[in-house]
């Protein structure tokens, strides 16, 4: 998929300095170590409306860390997806009597113009949820034949869910406990009272 234009980026003077965040598994501020190649991935959005302040307030974020990154040296891989189809943009474009494709098309074009006039550094891979289609399917394939995904007993609707159980290590990374994790998934689209899932955590692949 297509990306935006990049911008020059000018030099800080003075000795560079390790980028520190804070890790929210940890529970502290650390220094990032990316090595030579610094690795970045940004969640993209779902276009079925026109990006908003939130939108703009992560990406300049994630474009501050991008900068330091390239001021300090390191060589930084970013990447970034769109998620072309998905319910909220099918809903938008039934609702509107609009084509889903262009609808997507429409509004991954006016955020990449936003992206512009905020001056923030395009990703080196951009990539399209439609065009990613094929790869996920054969990534389900090889979760089904591992034992880390399922099928639900739904004759209509035979969804597959990835088991949360299969990582070990589950939501360690937002250093949240279950309860808290699974209001968090009622209330952000998530689908825990789903008949047939294993546990109400399980995401749809």
């Amino acid at each position: 998929m297509q990306t935006w234009s990049s911008t020059p980026v000018p030099r800080v003077a003075g000795e560079p300095r390790p980028l520190r965040l804070f890790d929210t598994a940890a529970g502290e501020v650390r220094p990032t170590a990316p090595g030579a190649t610094a690795r970045l991935y940004v969640c993209g959005i779902t276009p079925y409306d026109a990006t908003h302040l939130g939108h703009a307030a992560t990406y300049l974020a994630f474009d501050l860390v991008h900068r330091v990154w390239l001021d300090n040296g390191h060589d930084v891989h970013y990447v970034q997806n769109v998620t072309d189809i998905d319910d909220p943009l099918l809903e938008r474009a039934e609702r509107d009597q609009d084509d889903w494709v262009v609808l997507g098309m429409r509004e991954t074009a006016l955020f990449r113009e936003d992206m512009v006039a905020l001056r923030v550094l395009p990703p080196r891979d951009y990539v399209g949820a439609v065009d990613a289609i094929p790869e996920v399917v054969e990534v389900i394939a090889k979760l089904l034949a591992g034992g880390a995904a399922y099928r639900v007993d739904d004759p209509e609707y035979p969804d597959v869910y990835f088991d949360h159980t299969a990582t070990g290590r589950f939501g360690y990374e937002s250093n949240y406990d279950l309860e808290t994790m699974g209001r968090f998934f009622a209330e952000r689209g998530g689908d825990p009272d789903r008949p047939g899932k294993r546990h109400p955590l399980d995401a749809l692949l």
